[in-house]
């Protein structure tokens, strides 16, 4: 999961390398020089990443826990018909033995395309390495 949050935290966009150099951390802007010489710009964003871990931190929905983009925006079907959209990646499943068995709970019944997307999404989601 891409760390989002470096706006408020360090002065700086990672998206729009821009940011002026008054509302600059010193810290930030030495980072900034370092991680876009040779590579040229990007090189660091792409590096730089949480790991999964327990799952107690990161968001199912919403936060980049596989791939490049939350699942809220992967499929938004889905995500208007989950029964708790706000729970953590540990909660949305439980260990059975040694094996991580995902508990996904559903406003109403799902349609018969519906369930052909979920059967997509849990095999999306069964990547992930709790």
């Amino acid at each position: 999961m891409l760390f989002t949050d470096t706006n408020s935290k360090y002065g700086i966009d990672l998206d729009c390398l821009q940011t002026p150099m008054k509302f600059q951390s010193w810290w930030w802007r030495d980072l900034q020089k370092v991680c876009t010489e040779g590579e040229g710009v990007g090189w660091f964003q792409h590096q730089l990443a949480w790991r999964l871990g327990s799952g107690d931190k990161a968001k199912f929905w919403e936060d980049v826990w596989i791939g490049n983009s939350n699942f809220k925006t992967l499929y938004p079907r889905l995500f208007s018909l989950s029964l708790n959209p706000g729970l953590k990646v540990n909660e949305v499943g439980e260990w059975v033995d040694v094996a991580w068995r995902w508990k996904l709970r559903w406003r109403r019944d799902k349609f018969e395309w519906e369930t052909l997307l979920e059967a997509n999404f849990i095999q999306h989601i069964s990547r992930a390495s709790l």
